[in-house]
């Protein structure tokens, strides 16, 4: 099966970013941190956005984190659940290592969308 990472799955707007950091659920492990929010009801497609500070590296180094995670979750988008939408981003410290990143990100998601229910069911 052939997996895209259309402009439909990905969060572009600044206000969306906050949104989600603010209301959202927070999940790390040694490698990522992911911040997840529940979409509307009805609607569900799964939408990720990746921001990644600028202590994390030079130009060069940002942007690998960037190809390695986009990949991550392009490879595993089947896996993982519908109707959230998630921000990404690397831990302070981490190296980019391809993967943790795929272990990673599956692990987080799985977490912070049982976390999401758990929150949102009270």
């Amino acid at each position: 099966m052939r997996y895209s990472f259309s402009k439909t799955r990905r969060v572009t707007r600044g206000g969306d970013f906050t949104r989600i950091i603010r209301l959202g659920t927070c999940v790390a492990d040694g490698t990522l941190v992911l911040f997840a929010l529940p979409r509307t009801a009805g609607d569900e497609a799964i939408r990720i956005g990746i921001t990644i500070p600028k202590k994390t590296g030079n130009a060069v180094v940002r942007n690998r984190w960037k190809r390695l995670i986009r990949e991550s979750f392009r490879q595993q988008q089947a896996i993982l659940p519908v109707g959230y939408e998630f921000i990404v981003r690397p831990k302070r410290g981490a190296s980019p290592d391809w993967i943790a990143i795929q272990k990673s990100i599956p692990r987080l998601a799985l977490k912070a969308a049982k976390r999401a229910d758990q929150a949102h069911a009270k």
